[in-house]
């Protein structure tokens, strides 16, 4: 397995499973190009251990690995984190497989890289929408959270997401305990009011808060801050994309 730091500015990891050192250099070289941060792994077993414990938009598996293809992307469509990952296959379609092992698009060999380029572009706006819904933004800002209707207690926000956030806090917050939090990101003339629920707690001065009840129009003003937080720092082309592509 190949694997490089993460750049800081990207709209999307990508699992690349495939022994073939062409192929490989072809799809990465491409990703890159788009922003797709690729991680390279040449095993079967080691691919699907890293579907359980990591994050990935986009799934590419190369067929020359045989049955076994079947087998990890139906490990992706089953898994938690990574079930609405866009999946690719190098090579025909994947034969005789069930529903939830179809891949999302094919890239027949030999492969060019105008075709790959042509592939991975049609693919772009679901990689962007499923890393978006998972991006968290580190930020530290003051944030009042009230927890079940009790007087506000004032902590520091230190990530957001579409879904929630986490903060650090002076005591300790229930797990399941119903919180309203209040807050406001730069850039925003309006703060921001959402009933959310304490889902985790560590008793170390931390804990993470998911929203449940978000107006329509916060919900809006979230995602759109949260994409230019995402833009900043990528290339004008590439930032460009981004924005069509939302």
């Amino acid at each position: 397995m190949t694997s490089h730091a993460s750049p800081s500015r990207i709209v999307g990891r990508a699992l690349l499973v495939s022994n073939d050192s062409v192929a490989v250099e072809q799809i990465a070289s491409v990703m890159r190009k788009y922003a797709i941060f690729p991680e390279i792994c040449t095993h079967i077993p080691t691919a699907l251990g890293m579907i359980n414990t990591h994050k990935y938009e986009a799934v590419v598996v190369d067929l020359a690995f045989g049955e076994h293809v079947a087998h990890l992307l139906e490990r992706v469509r089953f898994s938690a984190s990574n079930q609405n990952s866009v999946t690719f296959v190098i090579g025909d379609s994947v034969k005789h497989a069930a529903p939830p092992a179809q891949p999302n698009f094919i890239m027949p060999k030999p492969l060019s890289d105008t075709q790959v380029e042509s592939t991975l572009r049609a693919a772009l706006g679901l990689i962007i929408h499923e890393y978006r819904r998972y991006f968290r933004c580190s930020i530290a800002l003051p944030i009042t959270i009230q927890i079940d209707d009790e007087i506000g207690v004032a902590c520091e926000m230190i990530n957001i997401s579409e879904g929630g956030l986490a903060v650090n806090t002076s005591i300790p917050f229930p797990v399941g305990a119903a919180a309203r939090v209040q807050f406001a990101l730069p850039g925003e003339s309006v703060g921001f009011d959402i009933q959310s629920e304490v889902c985790w707690s560590d008793h170390k001065g931390r804990a993470g808060l998911q929203f449940r009840l978000s107006p329509s129009d916060q919900k809006s003003r979230l995602q759109d801050w949260l994409s230019r937080r995402i833009e900043q720092g990528l290339p004008a082309p590439i930032a460009r994309l981004f924005q069509k592509e939302e």
